[in-house]
């Protein structure tokens, strides 16, 4: 869960948000990492789970990083020259309302 029930602004929402996706990105990666080690006494390579990981998750995982991360800064950028306002029109047209 994340560390905060609350933030100061959605910016900071979203920033906590790329740090989760990000932190979640790499457990993948160590799970990918420990697939591929070849150890002497027994051979617990999976590169089935490998393949699955990264076709099927890893993908997801940066798209949705990126998604974030682009939103994050638009809504910094829109806060900067806006501010509150700028706030108030990234969430209508996050939740596809015209303004």
């Amino acid at each position: 869960p994340p560390e905060h029930k609350f933030w100061a602004s959605g910016q900071a929402a979203l920033e906590e948000a790329l740090k989760m996706e990000t932190e979640v990105t790499k457990a993948i990666r160590n799970v990918i990492i420990k697939c591929e080690q070849d150890r002497e006494d027994n051979d617990n390579n999976d590169y089935h789970l490998v393949d699955y990981l990264t076709g099927d998750f890893l993908e997801e995982q940066y798209k949705g990083q990126r998604d974030i991360a682009g939103k994050a800064s638009t809504l910094k950028k829109m806060m900067d020259r806006h501010a509150a306002l700028g706030e108030f029109i990234f969430d209508k047209k996050l939740l596809g309302m015209d303004i």
